[in-house]
């Protein structure tokens, strides 16, 4: 039996035992909508939403029912766990699709990916765990569903389609000190495919522009009549590999590999101890490269310090050109927000830039998402734009860090949670004990002073600005694996927060 809903001129007919999603959420203040579905759906029941209140989080959702799409019920979870401020601007205009290697979020523009794994990567994972309530950790990818404004797309040898982004060209990436030798390269691969660099190695840290100079390499090749460039990432291959060993297609994976005019791969540390794909991935190599054709890889390690990967891998690794990408400098990163600003349609005092820029030191997504963070402020809020309210912004976005930090106050916590003493972080020991506590002196102090890599340096003993690089690159490594590490860290940046 059903019963008949009229809302603003349009009938909906619906099952007599269904609830309105209004009333259903008055009913359940503790478990929220996306916890009690898979409870009310075993008592036979289903909940309406009606358009007239309001309750679609997409304007495409049809009714939610029970039985609805996963991606579904994860919007409807995540909506109850989201400020309404946030959620117009960030959220209402995603959508979660289920695939094969895990859930793939689909976003209106670049901005928005970039934004959303910063700021709610973490409750994204916590909704898709509890809404599958068993457990297991998927892997969660965004994908950018506006090709007219952001992406390119083209046809992958395997006839899917591969996504590049319209804006992450030579053009558009701001060049400094600390990416120079990284952009000509890349620039020389582009015009001299198979001949100057090759295969061209990219490494640096998360953020720096990597996967913005191997698109923009991609671009280039295209555009200059290079067949089948074949740009994916490393997760994406081996997916695939496994996919189409499983299936009996392994043939097909080889030829769409193979026969590649160009092969570009984001994030190669992802082969680590994946021992029957690094055999398939060295077979490819070998073939690309014998037959001249232009191999571009990046990771966030050089190929000598990614664990579990084969040494024969590593040889052919460094047979090109390996380039490491730095963190930018101030005035790098100036330009930088100054030209996302430009494209986002706001112009930023330049007192403003300068917060922004001393602020947020090694990652340019970072950048991109203090942008979008401040044009919300000024377009939602209606705040000015001005220092004050652009550093509230930025602790809101990134945590509040007290402004009397120095290298004196970290270092004296340091010794405090690694029981040395100062004299021992300034002397040229280097046994294990002393030389953690002083890398994470380093680290710390790059993200949380003004001070540059010269000065850190000079203050821990003098050493110079790539021992101090190296120091900050080893910690940001360490800690994912390190718990213990990671744990100490994280308390001495509490203590900092109260400083």
């Amino acid at each position: 039996m059903s019963v008949t809903h009229f809302c603003h001129g349009h009938t909906h007919r619906v099952s007599e035992n269904s609830i309105p999603a209004n009333l259903f959420r008055q009913a359940n203040p503790v478990l929220g909508e996306g916890l009690a579905l898979p409870l009310l759906a075993l008592l036979g029941s289903t909940v309406i939403h009606n358009r007239c209140e309001g309750d679609f989080l997409k304007g495409s959702m049809s009714s939610s029912t029970a039985n609805q799409p996963i991606g579904a019920r994860i919007l409807v979870a995540l909506k109850d766990r989201v400020d309404s401020a946030h959620w117009s601007p960030w959220l209402e205009s995603i959508e979660f699709i289920e695939s094969s290697a895990g859930l793939l979020v689909e976003v209106p523009s670049t901005l928005h990916s970039s934004f959303l794994q910063q700021r709610y990567m973490s409750l994204f994972k916590d909704v898709v765990s509890d809404v599958f309530g068993d457990g297991a950790d998927r892997e969660i990818s965004f994908q950018v569903t506006s090709p007219a404004q952001d992406d390119a797309t083209t046809p992958s040898p395997g006839g899917e389609p591969l996504s590049l982004h319209q804006n992450l060209t030579f053009d558009s990436f701001i060049t400094g000190p600390s990416n120079q030798l990284a952009h000509a390269a890349a620039q020389a691969v582009a015009d001299n495919p198979g001949g100057s660099y090759n295969p061209f190695f990219l490494h640096g840290s998360v953020g720096l522009g990597k996967t913005h100079l191997l698109q923009a390499v991609a671009h280039h090749l295209r555009n200059s009549g290079v067949p089948d460039v074949t740009t994916i990432s490393c997760a994406s291959f081996t997916n695939e590999f496994i996919s189409d060993l499983s299936s009996g297609k392994i043939d097909q994976f080889r030829s769409r590999y193979r026969k590649a005019g160009a092969l570009l791969i984001d994030d190669i540390q992802f082969l680590c101890d994946k021992e029957r794909t690094q055999e398939e991935f060295f077979n490819t190599f070998n073939e690309i490269y014998n037959q001249e054709r232009q191999i571009f890889l990046t990771s966030d390690a050089p190929p000598s310090e990614i664990s579990g990967l084969s040494e024969r891998l590593v040889s052919r690794f460094r047979l090109g050109l390996v380039v490491q990408l730095d963190p930018p400098d101030l005035e790098t990163r100036m330009a930088i927000i100054r030209r996302k600003a430009s494209q986002r349609g706001i112009t930023l005092p330049l007192e403003v830039v300068e917060v922004m820029a001393q602020r947020i030191r090694d990652n340019i997504r970072e950048l991109e998402g203090a942008v979008l963070r401040i044009e919300s402020m000024s377009r939602h809020e209606h705040l000015e734009i001005n220092t004050e309210n652009v550093s509230h912004a930025l602790d809101e976005l990134m945590g509040e860090i007290s402004s009397r930090i120095d290298l004196r106050k970290i270092e004296s916590l340091i010794c405090e949670e690694f029981m040395v003493s100062s004299l021992d972080l300034h002397s040229p020991r280097r046994t294990r004990s002393i030389v953690l506590p002083r890398q994470v002196c380093m680290y710390l102090g790059r993200r949380h002073t003004n001070c540059s890599l010269g000065e850190i340096g000079q203050h821990f003993g003098g050493r110079d600005h790539s021992t101090v690089l190296h120091s900050i690159e080893k910690i940001r490594q360490s800690l994912p694996g390190d718990p213990n590490l990671k744990r100490s860290v994280d308390m001495v940046e509490e203590r900092l927060r109260h400083a």
